[in-house]
């Protein structure tokens, strides 16, 4: 489970720092205020326009804002940029009961997604007063370039790999202890499976390191054993091995 963890952070980290794309981020502020001369009808009118945000959305989004960006940034910066990418990577959001809303460009050129963004609220602006009739649209605040990358999540990526990385392990324990068969304990066998036990089986392993003295206290009990007579080789110590 800690090898699998460790591999999973490791991947994720490769990932995000190395393999990855980054990916900047440029925002800008619109507010739609529709200027009403009657006073009594400024609240009403406000929420109005607050409900509008919605229809604001579906026209920044599509062709009638996205396609003129596109042709403009061809034309001036030779920066080729598909609709259907443009749309992929354009946001719209909202506060409730705010009338401002702000549309958010990604890209993996700090510059343009800044100069998209502008774009995108420039050409709001002017096809509004077109197609709703609306002339009080009002930019905020112009998009700045980002200075660090939105995309990737480095470190949502690595706490990723790693809750993955310990799935797995644990996953791969549960396998291996659902697998194995091997009979580790003698009562398993007595127990478990009815079996007799008769007896155990000694298993005898010499080894340099073990001195006189140690043969003797093994050997002790054993009163008639040649081992004990002075002057005799030491014998090979004797362990127990259960199977």
């Amino acid at each position: 489970m800690v090898l699998t963890t460790v591999l999973g952070i490791v991947i994720a980290g490769v990932l995000s720092f190395f393999v990855m794309t980054p990916k900047y981020q440029a925002s800008v502020d619109i507010l739609v205020n529709r200027k009403q001369d009657n006073a009594m009808n400024q609240l009403s009118d406000q929420q109005a326009d607050v409900q509008m945000i919605n229809t604001y959305k579906d026209i920044i989004t599509k062709s009638v804002v996205l396609n003129p960006v596109c042709e403009k940034l061809a034309t001036e910066d030779h920066y080729k940029i598909s609709l259907a990418q443009l749309e992929s990577n354009i946001a719209v959001t909202n506060e409730q009961n705010s009338q401002v809303f702000t549309v958010s460009i990604t890209d993996e050129n700090a510059a343009y997604a800044t100069k998209m963004a502008n774009l995108v609220a420039v050409t709001f602006k002017q096809r509004v007063k077109k197609i709703l009739s609306i002339n009080n649209v009002t930019i905020i605040a112009d998009a700045q370039k980002p200075k660090s990358p939105v995309l990737p999540k480095k470190q949502r990526n690595i706490l990723i790999g790693a809750v993955l990385g310990l799935i797995i392990g644990v996953g791969i324990a549960f396998l291996i202890e659902l697998t194995d068969h091997n009979v580790k304990d003698v009562d398993f066998l007595t127990n478990e499976m009815g079996l007799t036990k008769l007896g155990i089986v000694g298993h005898y392993h010499h080894s340099k390191n073990h001195t006189a003295t140690q043969n003797q206290v093994v050997q002790q009990p054993l009163a008639s054993n040649p081992a004990d007579q002075p002057g005799a080789r030491p014998q090979p110590r004797a362990t127990t091995k259960r199977v």
